[in-house]
């Protein structure tokens, strides 16, 4: 039985290493966010949204049903995780991206749990 563990244990361990590995840089996240509008899905909620990155940081959002949410900021930080702050929250929130293909990522936090859905990125502020 220990053994069992121990090998169900390490087939854990490598697969949550592969999945870091596939986590997008730090340049390759500025790239993909810096001055971009883009859709997203909340997924604990089921929540949708549109957002814009602005060259200046700020992280503009618009709810589903038309609200807008200012005084935001984004950034990225050392470990190349996309940030967001808002009026609720100060300190920055914090979660990898990982490209999951035909332009889809995913915000990945640190417990490695998939909670937000972004697609459709295009150029400029399409707020």
């Amino acid at each position: 039985m220990k053994t069992i563990f121990a090998a169900l244990l390490g087939i854990g361990l490598v697969a949550s290493a592969a999945s870091a590995s596939d986590y997008m840089s730090a340049a390759d996240v500025k790239a993909l966010f810096t001055d971009k509008t883009f859709d997203g899905v909340f997924l604990k909620k089921n929540k949708k949204f549109t957002a814009y990155e602005a060259t200046d940081g700020s992280h503009n959002v618009v709810s589903a049903n038309g609200k807008k949410s200012d005084g935001r900021k984004w950034s990225v930080n050392d470990k190349g995780q996309h940030c967001t702050t808002s009026k609720k929250w100060k300190e920055p929130r914090c979660s990898f991206i990982k490209d999951a293909g035909n332009g889809e990522y995913h915000k990945i936090n640190d417990a490695g749990e998939h909670t937000h859905t972004l697609t459709n990125f295009r150029d400029g502020n399409q707020l």
